[in-house]
């Protein structure tokens, strides 16, 4: 009876994912890259959570966490990681010692924040948006071209701001005054 109970449960492991294959996979376990098992049979698009050393996947929507790195094109959701997160669009939450995406909706937590356009806040020691951010940047640096929002550290720098800078250094191009101790904005 063990015997049969085994061979049921092994030919099921083994057909499910094979007839699935085009699905949406659930969970991920990952070991390195794209060395990876996920039920159903999809390690590209998953709906649920990744769990892994490092892993690399297509479009993420749930939880993904990953020891030394975690990278996904699209995220909704969260991503954490205790080295890298990387992202090309997210919604939602990165957190990790470096956090990259390309256009973030949401919250980066981390020693080192960079995406190219943001919505929401950047929380860590350095925090850089290579063109816009509306919302929070606090850190010990903040830097971002075009700035709606507030820029919270011991320095601030923003080509455009229409908001507020808060610390000991601050640098905007169209403020008050290019550079201010203490206070600078634009409203």
């Amino acid at each position: 009876m063990k015997q049969l109970f085994l061979l049921a449960v092994l030919v099921a492991g083994f057909a499910f994912p094979a007839c699935a294959a085009g699905g949406t996979g659930y969970f991920k376990l990952s070991l390195w890259d794209r060395a990876s098992f996920a039920i159903p049979n999809n390690i590209d698009y998953i709906q649920g959570v990744d769990l892994g050393i490092g892993s690399t996947t297509r479009n993420m929507t749930g939880f993904q966490w990953d020891l030394i790195w975690a990278e996904s094109q699209y995220l909704t959701g969260v991503s954490w990681a205790f080295g890298i997160s990387k992202t090309q669009q997210a919604q939602g939450w990165q957190w990790a010692f470096v956090n990259m995406a390309g256009n973030m909706t949401g919250l980066q937590l981390g020693g080192v924040n960079m995406n190219t356009d943001m919505i929401g806040a950047q929380i860590g020691g350095v925090n850089m948006s290579n063109r816009s951010m509306e919302g929070l940047q606090m850190g010990f640096y903040n830097q971002a071209e075009y700035v709606n929002g507030v820029q919270f550290g011991f320095v601030n720098y923003a080509k455009y701001i229409y908001g507020l800078q808060l610390g000991i250094f601050n640098i905007a191009e169209n403020g008050y005054l290019p550079a201010m101790v203490l206070v600078n904005g634009r409203f």
